[in-house]
């Protein structure tokens, strides 16, 4: 089973503390070179116990266990002769220190059996003498048993030659399952039925004979009465109780009692026998067959792999090895026979002690489905997860958590499903399974699983679970941060901005997550820490992760964040798989009072030693302790004197040295040259060490100089003084590490303040503003909204003052303008869309004077797309240093303003032309038509068309009432302002709605940016109003009108010709009035001229025919 050796952690285990007081050079180190030996320790508060479980010691012994000093080791005997088999022990080591009892477990110790070898395991619990006390369990199991029954049809309607073939078969079958743990029956049924041996009476040496000589009865085939008989004369009487019991039927036809069979099956079930039906010939062919209908309900479930089929008795043969396998299942295999329980369980594989007892891993039970066993005194009680799948290796990892009104199990099986799980158990039942979908493929998630209880409360507060082959492209391992309530675990897959996962350094391998061990507080800040493995990275060599136990709201946690990482190399030269194993434990083993870590590696474990926590207080004096702002030489500067000490601090006994170099600055939060103080040469720093002893302090004095006449003399001086903690041995020889804390501070020295007898200074501000220019914001048109604000001060000196304004979001601010005063500006605007923009502007920094008044202004830009609502509205708010402010200020103003959102629509009418007799009276068809454009922001818009529909009493259109522009509602008619328009219309030829009855249509509708939409006026156009002009020949222009109606109070009109104001186009129709043509003189004419032509031509022709004649 050296196979299941490396898929469990042979490097793959451990458990440890460091942290970054872990001094990192090894102590104490021991080296033995039996196999595998620091793949499991265990610290004890006066010794250490090492396992070293693949050492091969003799021809059936593998593993065993070191009883460890400061400074050698030695083997310990701990064997009999039933555990002295191959067991691995020492590959499963636990603690428990209240009970001062330690468990150590080999989980391989094979039995070979006839089929099959077995692989069980045992652990030995050893008292503080380190005798063994317990062995669980007390006994191995032995050899699976199983009795097995043959039942051959031996009715008429099998040929004798076939039955012959049949006993063949069951011959062959017999000797290949024959073994010392299984027994065998035979009974041949027809009408009535027979046993020629039960298990009582068969003979290992005489069965084949008693099989030859069987004979065939012939007859009918009553199936089912021959199965009750089986069950009740053969297993019943002379079956073995432990035994698995086996039926194997031979037919080969439909039985003649098929009434009496589901009796006869649930008394078979009710055995727990199992059943295989064998049928041949072609009654079974046919799925829908009565005989295969009875063949699947003689065989045990599932039938895939309980129901053989064959043409022939020469066939049986070919599934001999088939039903061999089906009955005997080994490791690893899928079929559905009699599958594995407790044959390959492996108990501890882990082990941990509870209330009750103890509980152990059997990782194998259960075809690798696994689970536990405890063991309470005389009481064993098993736990089978229902919820794994085959090969998931449940109990591979197990740790136990302790809630305020429970105590949980909590299970790791790293192959389920090839990504791993984690089960939580109570009571021996599941509460929680953790199996998220994100989990990688071959990341063993549950490889190790670590209960942590991160203040020292007794009750668990954090699980670790590891996955030591999860891959990055960087990376190998990682361990997630579970919480745990008193019903539940929660690793956070779903939340993921809530989960915390623990990582090592980049490198392609290092199996980060291979051990896990809770450390105790080792940073003094009353709170536990953990260790984590990798033994891998460095190309094997390994290493271990410090992580500090941490706080988040009040809810203990873990820092994710690693504070020291040791790596094999600074350990010990030669060290292979550094952090395989970590000490479950840590006590203090070097005299110091400070718990000693032990880490195991392969062939080698070291001691490492934790360093005593210090903590360092840094504080400065000052002489004198005000600068004095009284000086009227303001051309010599003043002479000061600081005192840098510094005092440390442990909460352990003992001697403690430390050099601290540090660096003084001076008014450090003003940028050179604008500093207030400074050394000698104009320098503002100044650097120094000193030698500081535990309890004592060590000071330095050093001197500077300050100006004497600052432009700020009302913020103190702000002094940076930072420094490096290195530890220096002790009497010991042990250098102290110093605790997270702040290595840089801040010690400020004030200005003397003179504001009269009381030194406190009321000022009495007014602050104030308005809007510059238009009262309304014009968005899209206006691209800068000015503010002028005013601060006064009407009484006593007001100290860093400043203004605060609020604007909403929507607008950004650009820049501030001086007009009186020292202005000093700095912006935020709203960062979600939501919240309001701040500005700050200090006013007369540091100091407005009593009775003075500054004003300035500030611009914020204005986005053409902004939604800023209807109206808007700035704050302002007056403040300064001072302690107290008059009952009179005015510190506080806010103003609205109205806003607008620019618009922009285009309106393009079409030009047509028309033409009419005068004469006439006639219709034309006719179509006028306008295309809307919206250019800007989405709007609801009314588009209103104009149409002259009668001159006087003359209809323009052939028919009025009809006429409709598509989209658009007909409203109502206007009359025309001018009533006597013939000589008007005369005058400027046009007809529009000023002379003419208008129809008024609204089309209303909503439009997106870049919308277009074209209206047309489509009618039959009459000349029934051109006569009463009295123009027989002119050209007229039919005017109809577009305008826009809007919300005036929401939007304005983008134009800088009109006010603002929308446009109104005019759609122009030209028409031409003529008189028709009278073509009388021309046809009288033209007729006369033709009968001139006509005797012309007579008269000629004729005197040529006379010619002619004379000739």
């Amino acid at each position: 089973m050296d196979w299941i050796l490396i898929a469990i952690p042979i490097w793959l285990v451990l458990e440890a503390a460091l942290c970054f007081n872990v001094d990192p050079v090894a102590w104490k180190s021991l080296r033995v070179e039996d196999a595998g030996f620091g793949q499991q320790m265990v610290q004890r508060e006066s010794d250490l116990l090492v396992g070293a479980p693949l050492q091969q010691y003799s021809g059936n012994r593998r593993g065993r266990i070191f009883q460890c000093s400061k400074e050698t080791c030695r083997p310990m005997n701990i064997y009999d002769g039933e555990l002295a088999v191959n067991m691995s022990l020492g590959l499963t080591m636990t603690y428990d220190s209240m009970r001062q009892k330690t468990l150590v477990c080999g989980p391989t110790i094979p039995t070979e059996c006839k089929h099959i070898t077995l692989y069980n395991g045992k652990c030995i619990e050893l008292d503080r003498s380190n005798r063994v006390t317990s062995r669980f369990p007390s006994k191995l199991p032995e050899c699976t048993q199983a009795d097995i029954a043959f039942l051959l049809d031996g009715s008429g309607s099998v040929d004798s030659r076939d039955f012959e073939k049949m006993k063949t078969f069951v011959i062959n079958l017999i000797s290949s399952l024959q073994g010392e743990d299984v027994k065998f029956a035979v009974t041949q049924f027809s009408t009535n039925h027979r046993t020629y041996f039960n298990f009582a009476t068969y003979s290992p040496t005489n069965w084949w004979s008693a099989v030859n000589a069987i004979r065939q009865q012939g007859g009918g085939t009553n199936t089912a009465t021959a199965i009750l008989n089986v069950v009740q004369e053969v297993f019943s009487r002379s079956g073995r109780p432990n035994a698995n019991k086996i039926l194997i039927v031979i037919t080969d036809g439909e039985s003649y009692d098929t009434e009496k069979l589901p009796s006869a099956i649930n008394r078979a079930n009710s055995r727990n026998i199992v059943r295989y039906a064998i049928g041949v010939g072609r009654a079974f062919s046919s799925s829908s067959s009565r005989g295969k209908q009875e063949l699947d309900q003689i065989a045990s479930a599932p039938k895939q792999t309980h129901v053989f089929q064959v043409e022939s008795f020469q066939a049986l043969d070919n599934i001999r090895k088939a039903l061999q396998s089906q009955i005997f299942p080994i490791e690893g295999s899928q079929t559905s026979g009699n599958t594995l329980k407790m044959e390959m369980s492996q108990e501890g594989f882990s082990a941990a002690y509870v209330a009750q007892g103890i509980q152990m891993g059997i990782v194998g039970a259960n075809q690798w489905r696994g689970g536990y066993k405890r063991y309470d005194g005389g009481t064993t009680v098993s736990y089978e997860s229902m919820s794994m799948a085959p090969d998931s290796y449940l109990g591979y990892s197990m740790t136990i958590a302790t809630t305020s009104r429970r105590t949980l199990t909590i299970l790791g099986a790293p192959r389920y499903q090839h990504r791993g799980a984690v089960e939580v158990v109570f009571a021996d039942k599941i509460i929680t399974l953790i199996n998220p979908s994100q989990l990688q493929a071959g990341e063993y998630f549950g490889a190790v699983v670590c209960a942590m209880d991160v203040d020292s409360d007794q009750l668990t507060d954090l699980v670790l679970v590891s996955s030591p082959m999860y891959k990055e492209v960087d990376r190998e391992g990682r361990v997630y941060v579970c919480t745990l309530t008193t019903f539940s675990m929660d690793c956070y897959f779903n939340l993921p901005s809530l989960q915390i996962i623990l990582k090592g350094d980049a490198m392609i391998k290092g199996r980060f997550g291979s051990a896990l061990t809770v450390l105790p507080d080792l940073n003094m800040d009353k709170l536990n820490d953990l260790a984590v493995g990798a033994p891998l990275e460095n190309d094997g060599q390994g290493s271990i992760y410090i992580f500090h136990g941490g706080r988040d709201n009040g809810i203990n946690s873990i820092n994710p964040t690693y504070s020291q990482r040791i790596a094999a190399s600074q350990v010990q030269a030669g060290l292979k798989f550094f952090g395989v194993s970590l000490s479950q434990w840590s006590f203090d083993q070097s005299g110091d009072n400070l718990p000693d870590l032990v880490v195991g590696s392969k062939g080698t474990v070291v001691y490492l030693r934790s360093r005593p926590i210090v903590t360092v207080e840094a504080f400065v004096t000052f002489s004198p302790k005000k600068i004095s702002t009284q000086e009227e030489n303001c051309s010599k500067d003043l002479k000061n004197t600081a005192a840098i000490c510094f005092l440390m601090k442990t909460q352990t006994t003992g001697t403690a040295r430390a050099k601290i170099t540090y660096t003084f600055t001076l008014d450090a939060t003003r940028k050179s040259p604008n500093n207030r103080a400074y050394f000698a040469e104009k320098r503002r720093q100044q650097t120094g060490s000193t030698e500081v002893n535990l309890g004592s302090n060590a000071c330095s004095p050093i001197e500077f100089f300050t100006q004497a006449c600052p432009e700020d003399a009302l913020n103190p001086l702000k002094n940076e003084l930072s420094f490096t903690f290195e530890g220096l041995p002790s009497s010991e020889n042990l250098r102290p590490s110093l605790a997270h804390q702040a290595m840089t501070t801040f010690h400020p020295m004030e200005f003397e303040i003179n504001c009269g007898a009381d030194e406190t200074c009321m000022d009495n501000l007014k602050v104030d503003f308005d809007f510059r220019g238009s009262p309304l914001v014009k968005v899209g048109i206006d691209e800068v909204l000015d503010v002028i604000v005013s601060l006064e001060n009407r009484e006593e000196n007001s100290y860093n003052s400043y203004v605060t304004l609020t604007y909403p979001a929507g607008i950004s601010y650009t820049k501030f303008t001086m007009i009186k005063g020292r202005i000093e500006c700095n912006s935020t605007d709203s960062e979600n869309g939501e919240s309001r923009g701040t500005t700050i502007c200090t006013v007369d920094k540091p100091i407005l004077k009593s009775k003075s008044k500054a004003n300035f202004i500030v611009s914020y830009g204005i986005g053409s797309n902004s939604q800023l609502g209807r109206k808007i509205f700035i704050t302002a708010n007056a403040t300064s240093g001072n302690q107290q402010h008059s009952s009179f200020s005015e510190l506080y103003k806010k103003k609205e303003i109205d806003v607008k959102y620019s618009i922009l629509v285009t309106i393009e009418g079409s030009h047509s032309y028309t033409n009419f007799s005068f004469e006439k009276v006639e219709e034309k068809p006719f179509q006028q038509s306008t295309e809307v454009t919206n250019n800007f922001r989405p709007l609801n818009l009314t588009v209103v068309i104009e149409v002259p529909i009668k001159l006087g009493d003359k209809d323009i259109w052939g028919d009025s009432q009809s006429l409709q522009i598509p989209d658009c509602r007909s409203v109502n008619d206007k009359s025309p302002a001018i009533t006597d328009f013939i000589p008007h219309v005369k005058a400027n030829k046009t007809v529009d709605c000023s002379v003419a009855t208008c129809r008024t249509f609204k089309c209303r509708r909503f439009m997106e940016r870049q919308d277009k939409t074209t209206y047309t006026i489509s009618a039959n156009l009459s000349s029934a109003w051109i006569k009463q002009i009295g123009l027989s020949a002119s050209r007229f222009i039919l005017i109809s009108t577009v305008s826009l109606e809007y919300d005036q109070d929401q939007y304005i009109f983008f134009s800088t010709t009109s006010n603002h104001n929308p446009p109104v186009r005019k759609i122009e129709t030209e028409v031409e009035v003529y008189t028709a043509p009278n073509f009388t003189k021309e046809i009288v004419g033209g007729s006369l001229g033709g009968l001139a032509f006509v005797a012309l031509v007579t008269a000629a022709l004729y005197k040529g025919q006379t010619q002619v004649t004379t000739d």
